[in-house]
């Protein structure tokens, strides 16, 4: 496994995956070259994310471990690190995409437009145009790329190879996140993410500014708890209002899940299968959402978790499950099922494991040797 870290603290602190890969390596991204790459892009039609991910030593790096080693399959994580691998042709290539950039980027404009013009959603806006003709590329790269989300998956095969990309997951540790039907605060409620992240930031400062207020009326005492690693001064400035926390990074998000009375997911943009709301509805959280904060995810509404798009029916029905003890418990026993059922990690990992097996078996189709394939690498 070859990956980024963001510091030298930060490598070291992902040092436990070793024990899991046979060898596992770090390039640590300096920052400054970063902008510096984001800089020199600006006039490029590659995406701001490709070049700030532009490493010399990571593609090093890359030609050492295949000079040295031989492998069955490559797999890739994030449009950002295909460039490193998109001209080796002598190996099966997998792209976990994840979740379809475009779309996130796409829904997320309609949101930055409607703002102040800054540096920031200037930058969101090149990207926008750039991403979309960048994603389908890469995905004609691979031999199989990875979505989370059938909406995902349907919006990307508009216009890219739709015979190249497959759903698989999401996944959810069901070890890890344990029911939990204990003893929890009645007036707690719990947003859980990466607060760095543009679709979480926009969901909570919705949420406070024209659904929190609402539900301050109808609930006094009720507080919101905002989990999550990265949180922007937009969003610790909350803190400064009464009834909300904003915890930052927490070793363990499973005590703030299992001490709330429920889990909001009021996204308004994003892309992907949230989760947020599975690993709520595994720990037996019930979740009050958005349509969107659920969307990719084959819940029942009403039955599995609440849904609402509107700020006064969103308040109503958090009001509502604050008041219900029977429905929480129904939702929290309906949601754990769910997850059991259809995002395990036995049921994603064997579907994992018959894509990889069915690449290796597949006919080599005019593949060269993984020595020519290194050397049409570029050196740097």
């Amino acid at each position: 496994m070859l990956t980024f870290a963001a510091s030298p603290a930060e490598a070291e602190a992902l040092r436990p995956i070793a024990k899991y890969v046979e060898r596992f390596e770090t390039v640590v991204l300096e920052a400054r070259r970063s902008y510096l790459n984001c800089l020199l892009g600006l006039f490029s039609r590659t995406p701001l994310q490709v070049h700030y991910y532009r490493s010399a030593a990571m593609r090093r790096l890359i030609r050492a471990s295949l000079q040295r080693e031989r492998f069955d399959l490559i797999f890739v994580h994030l449009v950002r690190m295909a460039d490193y691998i998109h001209d080796l042709d002598g190996l099966p290539k997998i792209m976990d995409l994840t979740d379809a950039l475009s779309l996130n980027y796409e829904r997320s404009a309609a949101v930055h437009d409607s703002r102040p013009l800054t540096a920031y959603n200037l930058a969101q806006r090149v990207e926008t145009r750039r991403i979309r003709a960048y994603e389908a590329r890469v995905v004609d790269w691979f031999d199989c790329n990875l979505l989370i989300s059938p909406v995902d998956r349907d919006y990307l095969s508009r216009f890219a190879a739709a015979e190249k990309v497959r759903v698989i997951g999401p996944v959810v540790d069901l070890g890890y996140f344990h029911f939990y039907d204990g003893p929890h605060d009645p007036n707690t409620i719990v947003f859980m993410g990466k607060m760095s992240t543009f679709p979480n930031q926009d969901a909570v400062l919705y949420f406070h500014r024209e659904i929190f207020p609402l539900l301050r009326q109808r609930l006094p005492h009720l507080r919101l708890n905002i989990v999550g690693v990265e949180p922007s001064a937009e969003i610790l400035a909350l803190r400064q209002h009464p009834g909300v926390t904003v915890t930052g990074y927490v070793p363990d998000v499973r005590p703030h899940l299992q001490q709330a009375v429920l889990s909001i997911c009021p996204m308004r943009t994003g892309a992907g299968a949230k989760n947020k709301v599975l690993e709520s509805m595994a720990v037996g959280t019930p979740v009050v959402a958005t349509a969107l904060g659920v969307e990719g995810i084959a819940l029942r509404p009403g039955h599995d978790a609440l849904l609402a798009d509107s700020p006064e029916a969103f308040a109503a029905a958090i009001t509502r499950l604050v008041g219900n003890a029977a429905l929480r418990r129904q939702l929290a026993r309906n949601g754990r099922a769910l997850v059991a059922e259809k995002y395990s990690w036995e049921l994603v990992l064997a579907q994992l494991n018959e894509l990889v097996e069915s690449l290796n078996g597949r006919a080599p189709k005019q593949r060269c040797s993984q020595e020519d394939a290194i050397a049409k690498l570029p050196p740097r």
